[in-house]
């Protein structure tokens, strides 16, 4: 069978956000890891990124590739764009099967299946359902699927990650992720994942598609996946794992077999470590592997509302974290949310202060966003304003829902005020020079601060 793969552009959703300073583009590893699977089982496989560049003339385009199965991947924010390639593609080709994946479809299948022209949408992990749905198999015997008149039990997920497919890197042109941010001093990155899964149960995190059960590779596994990827001609990466350090044990092993192997490629934690997770050996081995900037996910800095959000950590390990990390000389970014539940206006403030004396190189405050399928979605569903929401722009200031101990402007001023509680430092001003000209970093780094903090007026828009 012959298989396209479409992502939907992010443009629409960071149009007005500075924070693109700090975003890195890379190719999809969803659509890498299904292009390999689908290959790897006798299937043609195309890929087309929207992130990379413009699709002109996509439902002709869509036309003159006359693939049998279109599948597209989306979250949230994304179901109108999806939609939108969906009908494309159905006009394009009649008879081509679309096949919604992806978070989205995995919290909310029946949106995809009722509300856009997609004949079904995948549950969960889609490596084992799309290759099987590629081979012709009925609806009714692939686990995990929802389409418009049924639907099949959820499937059992992957346990022996081992062995997954290699991403399918050759069918992105590498040319167009050369762009270099705050998080890539160096470019193309690869996105990359040593795990599935996450033990944590913070009520804002969804977990459609990997759920709760820590699934991960093998060391050298692993190290195969980033010498396939450097071979393929990236020259970093990025690992994107919701818990990296879940098993501190196996994350310091990982490190040493980069180390063992002289991989000598660099990379990033940017999508955050739990502060609860690690120990002074993870980054003393991490930085010797050639990890050189992370992010921790703080939230919060009152335990009270870090214990009502079950973030399972405390504001004293995040100090102790910070110490850890910045002994062994990483960058370090935080996050940080406002309007939890549970919030006040004091428990605020005390997250702006934490995040100021913290010895951090940058901090994002985002306003907190109730996210379908996730418990904080279903507790605030009465203040949600319709639950036939088109999710047009997912976002605080498209007025999906009201807070219930906030208003917008309350949340946005608490918003620009963190950020200029901790960039309006003259001290930290001075601090990040420094480091920026020690790092060799000045100007990029001046850029994405200048963008994000100098003002405090960035849009508040939620990470997760």
């Amino acid at each position: 069978m012959k298989v396209l793969l479409i992502n939907p552009t992010m443009g629409d959703y960071y149009r007005d956000a500075k924070v693109r300073a700090a975003i890195t583009l890379s190719p999809p590893l969803n659509l890498a890891l299904l292009a390999g699977a689908l290959r790897r089982a006798g299937h043609a496989v195309e890929v087309w990124d929207e992130e990379a560049g413009t699709i002109p003339a996509l439902e002709r385009r869509i036309g003159e590739a006359r693939p049998d199965l279109v599948g597209i991947t989306f979250r949230t924010p994304l179901f109108p764009r999806a939609k939108a390639i969906a009908e494309a593609a159905r006009r394009a080709c009649p008879s081509a099967l679309l096949v919604a994946g992806g978070v989205h479809p995995s919290t909310r299948p029946l949106d995809c299946v009722t509300l856009a022209p997609f004949d079904v949408a995948v549950r969960g992990e889609g490596d084992q359902t799309l290759v099987e749905l590629a081979d012709g198999r009925p609806f009714a015997e692939i686990g995990g699927l929802t389409w418009r008149d049924g639907e099949t039990p959820s499937r059992a997920l992957i346990t022996d990650v081992d062995s997954l497919a290699m991403g399918a890197w050759d069918l992105f042109d590498l040319r167009r992720y050369r762009q270099t941010s705050l998080v890539a001093h160096t470019a193309p990155v690869a996105d990359l994942e040593f795990s599935r899964g996450c033990r944590a149960r913070c009520v804002y995190c969804t977990k459609g598609v990997f759920g709760d059960a820590w699934r991960a590779k093998s060391p050298e596994r692993f190290v195969d996946e980033v010498e396939h990827a450097r071979a393929a001609g990236f020259r970093a990466f990025n690992l994107v794992d919701d818990s990296f350090t879940t098993i501190t044990s196996q994350a310091i092993a990982t490190c040493e077999e980069l180390i063992r192997r002289d991989v000598r490629m660099p990379w990033t934690l940017t999508n955050g470590i739990r502060v609860a997770n690690v120990n002074e050996e993870f980054f003393r081995v991490a930085r010797r592997a050639g990890c050189y900037l992370l992010a921790f996910g703080f939230e919060s800095g009152s335990d009270e509302v870090l214990k009502r959000i079950k973030k399972g950590a405390t504001v004293r390990q995040a100090r102790r974290a910070v110490a850890w990390a910045r002994k062994y000389g990483f960058t370090i970014l935080g996050y940080f949310m406002v309007g939890l539940p549970g919030e006040r206006r004091d428990t605020i403030r005390e997250t702006a202060e934490l995040a100021a004396s913290l010895d951090l190189d940058f901090a994002k405050f985002s306003i907190t966003m109730p996210l379908p399928g996730t418990p904080l979605y279903r507790e605030w569903a009465p203040y949600i304003r319709d639950a036939n929401y088109d999710f047009s722009i997912h976002r605080p200031d498209n007025g999906l829902y009201e807070h219930p101990d906030f208003t917008w402007p309350e949340l946005e001023a608490s918003a620009r005020e963190a950020y200029r509680t901790f960039y309006g430092r003259p001290r930290y001003v001075l601090r990040q020079l420094r480091r920026s000209v020690e790092r060799g970093q000045l100007l990029r780094e001046a850029r994405y601060t200048l963008a994000l903090g100098a003002t405090g007026l960035m849009t508040s828009f939620a990470r997760r």
